[in-house]
């Protein structure tokens, strides 16, 4: 019988921008690896197109994320844990702020060198910004490699705001309610 970490663990979800030259695969939330399909770095390259790769990026990390609140979602209620929702809300003004505020935590992250600027809402909405000239300077594995340093930075963000916003909660509500 497999149990619900395992279960969370397991989680693997594919998705493909909008463009359909972008892949990108999400695993237990730890890893996540973004690929070019079809030699499609070239064409990005070839055209100085900065802003159309930093859109697509943008939505295949917005799908991605929200391919896995879907996937994990269902393992949850696959081991007996309730959603909530408007019907039936969080039991407690601590759970249900928690969940209201933690929708709109911003995060930043970027490369070393800031060629590539990721911003996060909620774990659930993803903006990249990209300089004109990082196409010029790397090729694909270089910016792949800045794309993941650029998400390693970003996550370790969200995990800050977070950290913070629970601990805020933690002390508003200590005393007073679960």
């Amino acid at each position: 019988m497999n149990t619900i970490s395992n279960d969370l663990n397991e989680i693997a979800v594919t998705v493909t921008s909008p463009d359909g030259r972008i892949e990108g695969r999400a695993e237990s939330l730890r890893y996540r690896t973004l690929r070019f399909l079809h030699d499609s770095y070239e064409g990005y390259y070839r055209h100085r197109d900065p802003e159309v790769l930093a859109h697509q990026l943008g939505r295949a990390a917005t799908l991605m994320a929200a391919a896995y609140q879907k996937t994990r979602r269902q393992v949850m209620l696959a081991h007996g844990f309730e959603r909530s929702s408007a019907i039936r809300p969080p039991f407690s003004s601590r759970h249900r702020e928690y969940l209201d505020r933690g929708m709109t935590l911003t995060a930043q992250g970027s490369s070393p060198d800031r060629e590539i600027q990721l911003m996060t809402t909620g774990l659930i909405e993803f903006h990249v910004d990209i300089k004109p000239d990082a196409l010029e300077r790397h090729n694909e594995q270089g910016f792949l490699h800045l794309v993941d340093r650029a998400m390693d930075d970003l996550q370790a963000g969200y995990q800050r705001v977070h950290t913070a916003l629970r601990h805020e909660l933690y002390l508003k509500y200590q005393g007073r309610e679960r």
